[in-house]
């Protein structure tokens, strides 16, 4: 296997040969920022090759963790990559349109995060499953809230998601539509030198 495509963290590798997004940035900020203590059921959406999931795994024991992914070749590598990790008891990753699974749930989840698509652009991607993967198809950071405020989310429970600058303005209306309190925001400057923003880490309740 060719070893660019094979990331290595503490206890486990993240395969991502297949999948349209690869492993990135935001995807590793998310993971390790959200906060996962006590936390017993927890929903990855549009969890690409599992990395998040993954990540919430490893740092509590007793978390069990279902990974939604609606793109074929993501949903079979993060199956490959939870099979090879030391947790696969506790990881599942259900291959579905997050919008259609979420309408039958009636068991909230404590901790919801997502690293979703954010390219609003016309401009699609030219390969097809990379354009499913970036721009989503439906999967929104609205209709993401929009779910867990519908019952997705327990009384008690956060929603943690990752985005570009840009969207602040979209998603604090969101959740003021939603009602849904924010009780984190973090800027994250990429590079010191310019100082400029570019990602938000949210935690919602």
């Amino acid at each position: 296997m060719n070893r660019e495509h094979v990331f290595r963290f503490k206890q486990f590798e993240v395969r991502n040969r297949m999948s349209a997004m690869k492993v990135g940035t935001d995807g590793v900020l998310l993971g390790a920022w959200c906060h996962v203590a006590g936390c017993r059921r927890v929903l990855d959406i549009g969890a690409g090759t599992g990395l998040i999931s993954l990540m919430i795994a490893q740092r509590e024991p007793d978390a069990f963790i279902d990974a939604v992914e609606i793109e074929r070749d993501a949903a079979a590598e993060a199956r490959d990559n939870f099979d090879s990790s030391p947790w696969s008891d506790r990881l599942r990753v259900i291959e579905a349109d997050f919008n259609r699974w979420a309408a039958g749930i009636d068991a909230p989840y404590d901790l919801i995060v997502s690293n979703p698509p954010y390219f609003n652009s016309e401009l699609k991607a030219p390969d097809a499953s990379r354009a499913l993967a970036r721009h989503g198809e439906g999967l929104t950071y609205d209709s993401i809230v929009k779910a867990a405020a519908s019952g997705l989310l327990s009384p008690e429970g956060r929603l943690c998601m990752i985005s570009p600058v840009e969207r602040e303005g979209d998603i604090m209306f969101s959740a003021a539509m939603a009602r849904m309190s924010l009780a984190r925001l973090t800027r994250v400057v990429t590079r010191p030198s310019t100082g400029r923003v570019t990602r938000l880490l949210w935690e919602l309740s």
